[in-house]
């Protein structure tokens, strides 16, 4: 599991790395905002830093983000879902999960 998780990261910096420069910085924003103890409160839900939280307890947030009346968190959790999901499938140690073989060889 700590490999995984260690995968998902680097997975998502290598994805934010790869946005436009303005992307990159709505997403460092987010982060920040998800960071700080009383914006994660506020806007999360979440009194604990995220390494001491609950599976329940960010299930609850995202769940929350997903289906907000306010489109800003909506777009955030759409943010964090994209990340995670793209940094998710371009992990070749994930495609036997899904019986993807992979990209196809280009035969010159």
């Amino acid at each position: 599991r700590a490999a995984a998780l260690e995968r998902s990261v680097a997975g998502v910096a290598e994805a934010v790395a790869a946005l436009s420069a303005a992307a990159q910085r709505e997403v460092a924003e987010l982060f920040a905002l998800l960071d700080l103890a009383p914006t994660r409160i506020a806007v999360a839900g979440l009194g604990s830093d995220w390494e001491h939280a609950e599976p329940a307890e960010i299930e609850a947030f995202l769940r929350r983000w997903r289906s907000s009346g306010t489109d800003l968190l909506k777009s955030g959790y759409l943010a964090l879902h994209d990340l995670v999901l793209g940094a998710w499938y371009a992990d070749p140690s994930t495609w036997a999960e899904i019986r993807y073989p992979g990209p196809p060889v280009l035969v010159k």
